[in-house]
């Protein structure tokens, strides 16, 4: 049985079979799609095609999915199971496939876990925590030779009285095999060695370590003192008052928490509005600022960088409202936050209903809450044929390229 696995995986990450059943799926799309053909010209059907072509993985741990539609390491019904897009490869546009980058991310949660040792007199850690199951033998990774223990680590949350592995997993219903998280390691959640051979339960693990999504952590940015339902540091009221989506913590499917994502492009926003001068000739713009910089610096609590100690007006002659946003909250906003602390003006929050009503925001194309065309598939707000391309693209990578003769 474990053979017949093993040689099942080569054969569906083997190049040329792969190639061979997408020329077959080409034959059948162009008999059946010779107007899209024409609509869309040589070149840009071949660039659609070539996308649809498994190419080499950059890391050979990284196994083929079977039923991914884009190829991102992330089975369908994994994606619908952790709110991915499944079709879809690279949400936060880093070039890094969504599943190799989380698997990766995984791997360094664990790996920053405190540990426990049962039956000592080290005190049982009040935060998710691990548990080392060393065995007195090792097995042999399948693709690179490495040999590890085949033991593994329990992973404990107390907060959420959950534990990872569940006792039925079919990997391993004790611990998570050390042979996994060295596939981990390499960016892929199957795992393939002489004791230990399937796939990582995401869901499961994600949620023993609470990890919601793979963006970069900032210390900047603090968590909220109020209820926040989806933990995207917004506050329910935040969301509610400016219309955003209190349930759902990436509402715009981009891998970034909506907190963190709004703070940074108001942000932005802010820094590229017009200066008025109350002195100047008098240019008034719908949305601008005004300079109250002072002579004086102030330092932020949490990477002591400095700042001016002053602040900036923001006006919206169309509506008639204003805010100051100080210099140190503008530091805050570049690395995610709305909240604040500095020697100044202390710790604090931003009125954020206020500031996204001010900026009118989404203010820019692809600015959070921004409401797409549903014929603007590429989400570039505009229809044209690109749109076209990528629907094209989409019916590909939805067609099933390893399915048998």
């Amino acid at each position: 049985m474990k053979r017949l696995r093993r040689a099942h995986q080569r054969r569906i990450n083997n190049p040329q079979d792969a190639l061979r059943r997408s020329k077959k799926l080409r034959q059948k799309v162009i008999a059946a799609g010779t107007v899209a053909a024409i609509t869309f010209g040589a070149a840009g059907l071949k660039k659609t095609f070539a996308d649809a072509v498994p190419v080499n993985k950059p890391d050979q741990h990284q196994l083929v999915v079977s039923q991914d539609a884009d190829a991102d390491q992330l089975a369908d019904v994994e994606e619908f199971a952790i709110g991915y897009r499944p079709f879809d490869s690279d949400q936060n546009r880093n070039q890094i496939p969504d599943g190799v980058e989380l698997a990766k991310r995984i791997a360094a949660a664990v790996s920053e876990l405190p540990s426990y040792i049962p039956g000592t007199l080290m005190p049982i850690p009040n935060r998710t925590y691990k548990i080392h199951h060393t065995f007195f033998g090792l097995e042999r990774c399948d693709i690179c030779g490495q040999q590890v223990n085949m033991g593994g680590y329990e992973i404990i949350n107390p907060n959420l009285e959950l534990s990872y592995p569940d006792p039925n997993d079919p990997l391993e219903g004790g611990f998570l095999p050390e042979l996994a998280l060295h596939y981990l390691e390499h960016g892929s959640f199957d795992c393939y060695g002489d004791v230990h051979q399937g796939r990582v339960d995401i869901s499961r693990l994600m949620r023993v370590l609470e990890l919601r999504l793979p963006y970069e952590p900032n210390e900047h940015q603090l968590a909220v003192t109020s209820a926040d339902l989806d933990e995207d540091l917004l506050t329910d009221s935040e969301e509610l008052s400016a219309g955003y989506n209190l349930y759902n913590p990436d509402q715009d499917e981009d891998l970034v928490p909506d907190g963190i994502e709004l703070a940074k492009q108001c942000g932005e926003v802010i820094d590229s509005l017009p200066i008025h001068d109350p002195n100047g000739p008098e240019i008034l713009h719908a949305i601008q600022k005004v300079s109250f910089l002072q002579r004086g610096l102030e330092y932020c609590d949490i990477c002591g960088e400095s700042v001016n100690m002053g602040y900036w007006k923001i006006e919206n002659s169309r509506l008639g409202l204003s805010i100051d946003v100080s210099e140190i909250e503008l530091h805050y906003m570049q690395h995610g936050s709305f909240s604040y602390a500095g020697d100044v003006h202390g710790k604090g929050r931003l009125d954020v209903p206020l500031l996204a009503e001010i900026l009118e925001m989404p203010s820019r194309c692809g600015d959070l809450g921004t409401i797409f065309s549903p014929a603007d598939t590429n989400r570039d707000c505009r229809k044209n044929l690109d749109d076209l391309t990528e629907l094209l693209d989409q019916w590909l990578k939805n067609s099933d390229l390893y399915q048998s003769e």
